[in-house]
């Protein structure tokens, strides 16, 4: 598919609260803050738009834990699937599930959630910009 992004780094921005980036919290979890971590995107397969993503300030993989619906950093990978519509805008989930990461609410260091993507809105969508 020609919309994937290649392997790099990023800063993940949240579509719905464009001021909200994905960071690291003091207690291995993810949560939307005002200034951005940068993440190594690797692109583990391009056709079904498969990657792992890892803070580069912990060294920690993105992962998403469906049981305690939360996104979590580990040691261990975790094969995530970015779906998109548009090429600009994606979805981060594990392959073939229909649960997503997601934002609640614009607050700083607000938890990004895992769970059925939002019925309206745009908090479970996420864009890839290229880190400096």
């Amino acid at each position: 598919m020609s919309n994937m992004i290649k392997s790099g780094f990023y800063n993940i921005n949240n579509v719905q609260y464009s001021n909200r980036y994905i960071v690291m919290s003091g207690n291995n979890e993810f949560v939307g803050h005002d200034v951005p971590d940068t993440f190594y995107v690797h692109v583990v397969d391009e056709v079904p738009h498969l990657v792992t993503l890892k803070d580069s300030k912990t060294q920690l993989f993105l992962t998403l834990d469906p049981q305690g619906h939360k996104v979590v950093g580990t040691t261990e990978p975790q094969i995530l699937q970015l779906s998109t519509e548009d090429g600009e805008n994606f979805t981060i989930h594990p392959q073939d599930v229909n649960e997503v990461a997601y934002l609640k609410d614009d607050g700083n260091w607000s938890w990004i959630y895992v769970g059925p993507a939002p019925a309206s809105g745009k908090a479970q969508y996420w864009k890839f910009c290229p880190a400096n």
